[in-house]
């Protein structure tokens, strides 16, 4: 006589099959456990565990932030139908949004000199999506200047970045180029001032993109506001056709 005992799994019900020889059948039924997570059922068709996909991007992925995007992708490589085993090959990718401008446009400085107003370039770029991102430029700066014998020149150059929308400043100044000299002949003389002009700018939820521009300014100090004894300013010019900015965002 075969002999019948339950398990964790399995138990034995003797079930009445309404036999008036009083003879009754065995039946095996499945115990499930009862926790939330489990996902074994006992369906109609038999036993069923709902089968898991799992997909993943080719490129941006979508962000934190509704209609923005995150700086990794996440590629899923699933096994296939009859692998047993199933493994799932997962590979993240950083490709960050980023950006550049430039070279753009030259501007004349030596008005903001005796006004002592920052100039608006065209060297700008627009962070597309609230997050954090390292902003870098490469701004080159002119100074020229004569002297006479005896004079002397004490100019420089500024450069900074702000927030286009509402005029903050992002990226504190930087000092580009100084032309700094005292002759005692006649001489011409130019000095640039290629400038590294980075930081971290941050953009909010709620202003959900932001546009920054390079800004800069010329300046003088001591006599004759930096031009003494015959000293003669030819130029000072920001220059757009050396000058670059660009962006990466380094973290959501």
């Amino acid at each position: 006589m075969a002999q019948f005992e339950d398990s964790s799994c399995i138990r034995f019900i003797k079930k009445d099959d309404g036999d008036p020889g009083n003879n009754k059948k065995w039946q095996a039924e499945p115990i499930i456990d009862p926790d939330e997570c489990n996902a074994l059922t006992c369906s109609e068709s038999g036993l069923r565990v709902p089968q898991t996909s799992v997909t993943g991007t080719s490129g941006p992925a979508p962000g934190r932030i509704a209609d923005a995007w995150q700086s990794i992708d996440v590629v899923v490589a699933p096994p296939a139908a009859a692998d047993c085993p199933r493994n799932y090959t997962v590979r993240a990718y950083l490709t960050p949004q980023r950006g550049e401008a430039g070279p753009v446009v030259s501007v004349d400085l030596r008005p903001t000199r005796t006004s002592n107003t920052w100039a608006n370039t065209a060297l700008q770029v627009t962070l597309p999506a609230p997050g954090v991102y390292l902003v870098t430029g490469d701004v080159d700066t002119t100074i020229c200047a004569t002297l006479a014998p005896g004079s002397a020149t004490n100019l420089w150059t500024e450069v900074r970045l702000i927030d286009v929308n509402s005029g903050t400043v992002e990226l504190q100044p930087r000092g580009s180029t100084q032309h700094q000299f005292t002759s005692d002949a006649r001489l011409q003389h130019c000095e640039h001032g290629p400038t590294s002009l980075s930081g971290l700018v941050t953009v909010s939820p709620a202003q959900g993109s932001k546009t920054v521009r390079v800004q800069a300014i010329l300046s003088g100090g001591g006599p004759g506001d930096g031009l003494a004894n015959g000293a003669t300013l030819q130029k000072a010019t920001f220059h757009g056709p050396r000058s670059y900015l660009t962006y990466v965002k380094v973290a959501d």
